[in-house]
């Protein structure tokens, strides 16, 4: 059975930050995240600014399986990522 889609960040194992469209199966050991953006950190005049890359860009589609058991933590992020995201992706 599957919740709803929503705009979500994902923290791996491996320490990336990942956002899209992420759909949860109540009882499935896995996630589905469509249109994936890498959150890049950067530190410009003394201020956290955050970039936005797909991310495996050599891939061929952008939706992605990944095990629970790879995710540290999943949370909705601020609105205005959110925006940036949806015009990153063409998803206004």
């Amino acid at each position: 059975m599957f919740s709803t889609t929503e705009i979500k960040a994902v923290k791996l194992l491996g320490g990336e930050v990942i956002m899209g469209m992420v759909t949860e199966t109540k009882f499935g050991s896995s996630i589905l995240i469509e249109e994936a953006q890498q959150c890049i950190q950067q530190v410009v005049d003394d201020r956290m600014e955050i970039n936005l890359a797909p991310w495996l860009p050599y891939a061929r589609e952008y939706n992605f399986v990944i095990p629970k058991n790879q995710i540290i933590t999943m949370f909705k992020v601020r609105p205005n990522l959110e925006t940036n995201y949806k015009v990153a992706t063409g998803n206004k």
